[in-house]
């Protein structure tokens, strides 16, 4: 998705897109498609980064730091817990 795209949309438009591939990734899990859970994931972590360059997250870039440390976290099997987790970050 391009940068101009996706700054078009509100944050929480943003963050439903986020959560989705959340969703993705935890479908992807309890069936053990583990292919489709990082690519889940990646995508997640792909549309973080682009957040992180809207303008309109500069007073709560935080946020979205944080989130995106939990996601490669939980990409690196650092975090042994849930995909589930991910929600309460988000």
């Amino acid at each position: 998705m391009s940068k101009e795209r996706w700054y078009a949309f509100s944050k929480r438009e943003q963050l439903l897109f986020i959560g989705s591939e959340f969703e993705r990734a935890r479908v992807s899990q309890l069936e053990g498609k583990q292919e489709y859970l990082q690519s889940a994931l990646e995508r997640a972590l792909a549309l973080i980064d682009l957040s992180l360059g809207d303008p309109k997250w500069s007073k709560e870039r935080y946020r979205l730091w944080v989130l995106r440390d939990a996601v490669a976290e939980y990409y690196a099997g650092k975090d042994g817990s849930d995909i589930g987790m991910l929600y309460a970050v988000l």
